[in-house]
């Protein structure tokens, strides 16, 4: 069983056997073409049996997802989608198709997993933040821009500051010696000062058992300013879909 994880910039997936990840990768889908990115992706895989995807990035790729499944696999994709309670988790909002799916998989996988309460930060895109409490009830979160938005922003209101894909890959230092490197580690420290604030608000208020899992990916260079021990737990929105799916997977 092919797993997928669709977020507004890239994709993450993971196959699924005998309750295991045997099989695991991402690609970025953002200004590119899915399809021959999915191809260069899973061309080379066994042919899947079923397919189940959380979809945040929209109509659009979720037609060019099932094309492509159903014309390399004869598989039509199942799509999670938010409901009012499912796995022992119950949603905090009124409206529940108002929280992004990727969210419901990450609440769903991080209660199943660790118990509550468990606050879980997302750093994808957008930086999320989400509590769930001791009973499996969802206490609310938070959204902020991530990296790469906080970025684009500064880009597209200045006139001087360029940054090429190669700034992407520096290394993060606390000063800086150019306009590039400069905006690289500073969008880093502003996301990572938010996560420790908010973090530490959250320990406040629902104790210090409180368990703190971040994922996504900026997830390792943001761990690695944090003020806190928070667990680095990439394949949890995953995770999350096969819990959804009425599957259950393990970590190899």
């Amino acid at each position: 069983m092919m797993l997928l994880d669709i977020g507004n910039s890239a994709v993450k997936w993971a196959v699924q056997e005998q309750g295991k990840l045997i099989e695991r990768g991402h690609f970025v889908h953002r200004n590119g073409d899915f399809a021959c990115r999915a191809q260069a992706a899973w061309g080379g895989l066994p042919e899947q049996k079923q397919a189940v995807v959380a979809n945040v990035a929209g109509a659009g790729v979720e037609a060019v997802l099932t094309g492509w499944t159903e014309e390399n696999w004869q598989v039509t994709p199942e799509y999670i989608h938010v409901t009012g309670h499912a796995a022992g988790v119950t949603n905090a909002y009124s409206e529940p198709a108002d929280l992004g799916v990727d969210r419901w998989a990450a609440m769903i996988a991080a209660y199943h997993d660790y118990g509550g309460p468990v606050c879980i930060v997302d750093c994808g895109t957008a930086i999320t933040v989400d509590v769930v409490d001791a009973t499996g009830r969802h206490r609310g979160g938070m959204i902020a821009p991530g990296t790469a938005t906080l970025k684009q922003s500064l880009l597209e209101d200045t006139v001087d500051i360029r940054m090429s894909p190669a700034d992407d890959d520096q290394r993060l230092t606390l000063l800086s010696s150019g306009t590039q490197e400069a905006v690289y580690n500073g969008v880093y420290y502003m996301c990572s000062a938010m996560i420790d604030r908010v973090v530490a608000d959250i320990v406040a208020e629902f104790g210090e058992k409180t368990v703190l899992v971040m994922t996504g990916g900026d997830a390792g260079s943001l761990l690695s300013l944090s003020g806190w021990q928070l667990q680095h737990d990439p394949d949890l929105v995953l995770r999350g879909v096969a819990i959804l799916a009425g599957e259950s997977v393990c970590v190899t």
